[in-house]
Formats: structure tokens, sequence, C-alpha cells
């Protein structure tokens, strides 16, 4: 009896105490009540169910580098020739994998591991561009960190890079030496800063460089740097800064194609380089540090650049702005009037620039926007023998081919979480292996 009584007591004290607690939060919230050293508690105690559901929803969110897959999804796959891929992706080990692999039938001719205790990465973090070498070995990075590293066939590592920041492309020139994008560090630090300024009367606005560098494959040597605000200042087209709608990034570097043969228009050894920010492709020489033409139009966003033959260029125009079409003031301020003036429906596009005339054509236009290929961020395109397009829609991770019959490829790199695929992380097309 006296046990019953006890616990009966102990109830109506418990169900006191939370009915005071409940009270207290209630007030709390409301804020029209002080219980002074007791508020920090209320508040941390009260908020801890919500907190609870914040730690499961990111224990379930998978790393940004897989993408949910759309229910509906159907693939296409009408290739008639080999397309072999270079795709760096993540593996089931929370590791990263490299693999070359043929579109038209799946089947992978080779993997690369990339060891991580070398080169250690964050969930989130993409391995990206891979770039094949004569021997069989790659050499990748880190996007937007270090190491730039070079693993050979059997995924032992050659050499790594640590002494810059490398981020979105790397590219061979004609005597196999390796140009990428890169920032420098902060002296003293492994760290990137703001290394550009200028003034707009009398304020100081300080920006981002970017860098482009070469590195000798054989040992990561640092053989050229140059900084693209030095180029801009070198030849007179500072007045290129104030182009962009984003003080802190106006450059915004996304590639670097080197000329592997000269002709009318360039030189073997020129650079072309694409700067997203800009609206704009310069061509660079680096022999003289001379920007012998400056490549705008109708280009917005644009990122991968390529050279097609003597005379001809072609650009990923990701046709967008750099703040996808969101007003800088965050809301509607005006209302919508009954007299519209409709301009284009924009989808990413394949252009072509002629050197010659100046003049830029689109190039299966009619399969992009069949395939409503839009990526806000990053894409490139590769050209196939026979004229036929490979595209990478970065953002949504699907995987294009394209010719004059429409679309002759569609999909993405599955992977091992169901309902999700891997990001791709600017795919390379390799010549037959």
């Amino acid at each position: 009896m006296n046990r019953l009584a006890l616990f009966l007591a102990q109830t109506v004290l418990v169900l006191a105490g939370l009915s005071v607690f409940g009270w207290a939060v209630k007030h709390r919230a409301k804020g029209d009540r002080d219980f002074g050293v007791a508020n920090k508690p209320l508040e941390m105690l009260s908020g801890f169910p919500d907190l609870f559901k914040q730690s499961v929803k990111e224990a379930q969110t998978l790393p940004q580098t897989f993408i949910p897959t759309p229910e509906d999804w159907t693939s296409v796959n009408r290739l008639n020739q080999d397309v072999w891929a270079l795709s760096a992706y993540s593996n089931d080990d929370a590791g990263r994998n490299i693999d070359l692999w043929n579109l038209r039938n799946g089947k992978v001719d080779h993997r690369w591991v990339v060891p991580s205790d070398e080169v250690p990465v964050n969930p989130h973090w993409r391995i990206h561009h891979p770039l094949l070498l004569e021997d069989q070995s790659v050499v990748s990075f880190i996007t937007n960190r270090s190491p730039l590293f070079r693993l050979d066939s059997a995924s032992q590592m050659v050499w790594r890079q640590d002494s810059l920041s490398f981020h979105h492309a790397i590219n061979l020139d004609a005597q196999g030496q390796i140009w990428a994008c890169v920032m420098q560090w902060e002296r003293g630090g492994r760290h990137i800063a703001y290394r550009g300024s200028y003034t707009m009367d009398q304020k100081k606005v300080h920006f981002l460089d970017n860098s482009i560098a070469r590195i000798d494959p054989e040992n990561g040597h640092i053989t050229y740097l140059k900084s693209c605000a030095d180029i801009l200042r070198d030849n007179g087209l500072e007045h290129l800064i104030l182009r962009s709608g984003d003080p802190q990034d106006p450059l915004h570097l996304n590639d670097v194609e080197p000329a592997l043969f000269g002709g009318p228009f360039f030189e073997e050894g020129d650079l072309f380089l694409s700067f997203r920010n800009l609206q704009a492709v310069l061509h660079f020489r680096p022999s003289t540090g001379e920007v012998v033409r400056v490549i705008d139009g109708p280009l917005a966003a644009q990122h991968d650049v390529d050279i097609l033959d003597d005379h001809t260029l072609a650009i990923f125009n990701n046709a967008t702005q750099e703040n996808t079409g969101k007003y800088t003031s965050g809301a509607h301020k005006y209302p919508v009037s009954k007299d519209q003036v409709q301009l284009k429906h924009w989808y990413s596009e394949v252009v072509a620039f002629n050197l010659a005339d100046g003049t830029f054509s689109e190039v299966h236009n009619e399969a992009m926007r069949e395939g409503e290929i839009m990526t806000f961020s990053e894409g490139l395109q590769e050209f196939l023998p026979g004229g036929d397009v490979f595209v990478e829609e970065q953002n949504s991770g699907v995987l294009w081919v394209l010719g004059e019959e429409g679309i002759l490829y569609k999909d993405v790199m599955p992977s091992h979480h169901e309902g999700h695929h891997h990001l791709p992380n600017w795919t390379r097309i390799i010549p037959t292996p």
C-alpha cells in the first residue's frame, strides 16, 4: 500500500513538473516572460526534438556527389560506335574511382582506385577531369583544392602537387605538358584570398584572382604560373572586370585549351581561356604575354572551349545568368504586365565560333532543345568522329550523345545508392584505347 502511494505521489510530481515545464516553454516561445538563468536551458530542451529530427535528416542525406534519379527515368542508347569515357566517381567505400568505360555497352576497360591514404577526400569533395597519359597513368585533382596527382596503371602514386588550388579543367599541350586552371595559395598558408583589387570612386573592391599553370607530367613540378588579373592589366583589358555581376568572383576561369597545332588564326602553344563571369573567351599567347583576341557575343556563363580545326572553336554556352534568373532584391517588386514581350526560351547550347568571320552558329540545336538540356553551372561538350557530340549536362548528371538523327544516347551513371546516380565530374572522351 505504501509503495502504491509513493508511486502515485511521484507520478503527480512528474506530471506537475511537466506541466510547469510546458508552461515555461510556451512563455519563452512567446517571449513574454523572463526566467533568468533558466532561459537558455529551457530553450535548449524545448528545441531538442527539432534538433534530433534535423540530425536524423542530415545523417540520411547523401553526399553531394550523388543525385536523385527521376522516378520516370528512361534511358536512350542508339549508339552504333564505341564512345570511351574517362569518369571519376564515389565508390561504395567512400573513396573515389576513375573508370575508362564504353558508353555503348557499359564495359569498363580499366579502373583506377584513388589511394585514400595519399589523397584523403571529404564525402562531398570531387575528383575532377581525369586525364589519361600514354602509359595508362592518370592525372586528376580534388577540385577547388589540392593535390593534383598522378597514378600509374596500378593506382600507385607517382607524384602529387600541393602548391596550388586546382579547379575545373586540365589539358595537355602539343609537348605533353599539362595546363591547369588554378588559384594561388596565400603566402604562408594553404588557403585562397582576395589577390585582386580595384577602386571605383572611393570604394575599394577586392576580388578572387585566377591563374593558369603549366605542370611537368613527369614530376608534377610547376614550370609556368600566370595571374589572370595580370593578363588583363598587361593587355589593357581591366575594364572587362566590370562586366561581371559578381564583384567577388568577376573572372571565374573554367577552361584552358592549348592549341596543338598552328593555323591562320592561332599558333601552336596558344591558349584559349574561358571566363564564365566575363562572358568571354580570351585567346592568349603565353610566349609573349599577349591577348590576341577577346571572343564574346551571344555567350552567357559559358564553360568548355575546344579547337575543332584551324578556324573553328566549339564553346559550351550555358545560356544563363550568374544569379540564375533570381531577382537581386529577392522579391518581385512590380506586377506582371498584361502586355508581355516574350523573348527566347533558353536552353544550354553547343556553339561553333568561326575565327575567320567572327560568327557563331548553333550545333545540333534541335536535339539540345528536344532533350531540354540545361545546366546552370559547369557542363561540357566533346566532338566525336563523324560530327556527333557528347554533352555532359552536369547539374542533372545526364550524359548525352547528339547527332543529325537527334538524341543517340541519354543516360546517367547508376550508383550503389538506390534511387540515386553519380554526379559527373567533367567526363573526358578518349579515342579507342
